[in-house]
């Protein structure tokens, strides 16, 4: 499993991702700070099957301590997000392209309220914003590359295919 950390720049991500995954990044109380993925492993923990199920421990893809398992997961701290990325603002479709391979996110959100949309310091800023401009972006950039690609993807046998580096198969056409 992939976990991509997302929002906008100078809320926190990267430092979300230090604490999950050990590995010291650069931190710094200023905009764009992450340009390049940073890419680690974390561990989700949960109990361990063989407690209940009274058999040998054995695990083959994590590790089983005092009959709790760590699972290791991919960490993605990508570069922040501005309002207009899908349109080439801030770091633009690179962030997005970045987060093809999460299988999910995990959005870090100032709910301090004293970051604004680009990332700078302000008071007041109200955090929902962030959520509505996350989706919003995400949204715009699946729709450009549809937009892109309409006349392959009106053929389904190509549309799987065209949208297969958006993590899409088959199956979901």
């Amino acid at each position: 499993m992939q976990i991509g950390v997302v929002g906008k720049t100078n809320t926190g991500k990267s430092s979300f991702f230090k604490a999950a995954t050990l590995i010291d990044v650069e931190i710094s109380n200023r905009t764009f700070v992450t340009i390049k993925p940073n890419v680690g492993i974390g561990y989700v923990t949960t109990k361990c099957p063989h407690t209940e199920l009274k058999v040998v421990c054995n695990p083959k893809n994590s590790q089983c301590s005092n009959g709790t398992r760590l699972i290791p997961v991919k960490i993605l701290d990508v570069a922040g997000l501005v309002p207009g990325a899908h349109t080439g603002k801030g770091l633009g479709n690179q962030f997005l392209n970045d987060l093809v391979p999460a299988d999910c996110l995990i959005h870090v959100v100032d709910a301090s309220g004293t970051t604004d949309a680009e990332g700078k310091p302000t008071e007041g800023y109200d955090p929902c914003e962030d959520i509505l401009f996350l989706e919003n972006e995400i949204d715009l950039w699946f729709t450009d590359v549809i937009r892109r690609n309409i006349e392959k993807i009106k053929d389904k046998r190509k549309a799987a295919e065209v949208l297969a580096g958006l993590g899409i198969r088959k199956e979901h056409v």
